[in-house]
């Protein structure tokens, strides 16, 4: 069956193409979706009628996705990521923490549109693709600076204390005896 799509359709062609097709996949898919209209001398003068408005507005999507791609490639976002003294990173940068540095920016972009080709786990400058438009992409420059933890040791300068509510140690130090145990008003009866 012949068929004439309305819009593009990656596996089959563009906008104004005419493709063959099982029957079946016309009826039950891309007519329904109106993705395709069967093939006629009417259905053909109505879509080329259509397709100047479709290519005027595919033009001006354009040229707004480029100013977007514009804008987006001046912002710079930058990440603190907690990390072992190893150089192990505690979690990573995903697109919604992206999506989250844009938005406070106060730039509107959905996490579908970003692209990592990587985690971002390490410490160092990296480039974000942005996909605006079929034709048009943007790189957002992404810093990712490494906060490096401290073991709580080094933190308390070697001691490590236990503290309990109102209990003292039984630990003797150098010159002192072993504080007695408390009574309790069980032990006084």
């Amino acid at each position: 069956m012949e068929v004439i799509l309305q819009e593009n359709y990656p596996s089959l062609g563009y906008v104004g193409d005419r493709v063959s097709v099982k029957g079946g996949f016309a009826r039950n898919f891309l007519i329904p979706r109106g993705i395709a209209v069967e093939a006629s001398m009417r259905n053909e003068r109505l879509l080329k009628h259509r397709l100047q408005h479709i290519i005027a507005k595919r033009i001006r999507m354009r040229s707004e996705a480029e100013a977007f791609a514009k804008q987006l490639g001046e912002t710079r976002l930058e990440f603190t990521l907690k990390m072992s003294d190893g150089g192990k990173s505690f979690g990573a940068i995903t697109s919604r923490d992206v999506e989250a540095g844009l938005k406070a920016k106060g730039i509107e972009v959905d996490r579908r549109q970003i692209r990592l080709t990587e985690t971002l786990r390490k410490a160092g400058d990296y480039q974000v693709a942005v996909k605006l438009h079929a034709e048009v992409s943007a790189m957002v420059p992404v810093k990712l600076i490494a906060e490096i933890n401290e073991p709580k040791a080094a933190k308390d300068g070697g001691k490590e204390l236990k503290k309990g509510k109102g209990r003292r140690s039984a630990k003797k130090t150098e010159g002192e005896e072993a504080a007695p145990a408390a009574e309790t008003p069980a032990d006084t009866e």
